[in-house]
């Protein structure tokens, strides 16, 4: 059975994508932050559920005590696990959110592949997918498509950097690591241009990286949009 870790999978897309995965019968580990969310995900057969928070250094035992009980090796990490601040310009924007978000989407994400990487490096065509944004594109910054939201898009951007530097090292292994931008989805933090719905998304994730070319360098996609976003 293919096994796959979701972070940020209390709510939202995360758990859509736990959703969606059961569904097509894979072994899924949720990490979630919520005790009460560990009990609702324990109650899905195949569902494994970490509680833990990818901010703190001991999210790494957590994951990989959890994984070592139930299976070798690991086909899938999906690093979803974020937050935003929707504060703007210099004005709004503070240290504090900086480095919040910072230690979300890119240090968090870094400490959940080396927690996963032992397992990884046991499946047969192993895959890590950092869940990115629109908004850490710097070319689409630079053209004026987005402004003033610096806390967020500088730390995407860190985590699409991140997402480069794991692929050069990893994919000599076998390892692959993209990014995706997974469109406009209808979450509790939507733009006010969301669109689509997180189930939906998740549907297309599961089918873009069933037949996604692992020869190609990594990228940034658009998920829905199926193409290759300007770093």
């Amino acid at each position: 059975m293919p096994s796959i870790l979701v972070t940020g999978a209390g709510r939202g897309f995360g758990r859509e994508v736990v959703r969606v995965y059961r569904e097509r019968g894979w072994m899924v580990f949720p990490l979630v932050r919520q005790s009460a969310d560990v009990e609702a995900l324990t109650e899905v057969d195949g569902c494994y559920p970490i509680c833990a928070d990818v901010t703190e250094e001991k999210v790494e035992a957590s994951i990989a005590n959890v994984l070592a009980a139930r299976t070798d090796a690991l086909d899938l990490l999906i690093n979803n696990a974020g937050n935003i601040k929707k504060t703007r310009w210099l004005a709004e924007t503070t240290i504090a959110d900086m480095e919040a978000l910072f230690r979300v989407h890119c240090v968090g994400a870094f400490r959940c592949v080396r927690a996963a990487l032992p397992f990884l490096r046991k499946a047969t065509n192993p895959l890590v997918v950092n869940i990115s944004s629109r908004f850490g594109s710097i070319s689409r910054m630079a053209q004026g498509e987005f402004r003033g939201i610096y806390a967020y898009s500088i730390a995407k951007s860190a985590q699409n950097m991140l997402s480069v530097c794991l692929d050069h090292e990893l994919r000599r292994e076998g390892i692959r690591v993209v990014s995706l931008h997974p469109g406009r989805l209808q979450t509790s933090v939507a733009a006010v241009d969301a669109d689509t719905d997180p189930y939906v998304a998740a549907l297309k994730l599961a089918d873009w990286l069933q037949s996604m070319d692992r020869d190609k360098a990594c990228g940034l996609h658009d998920l829905l949009g199926d193409k290759t976003i300007a770093w």
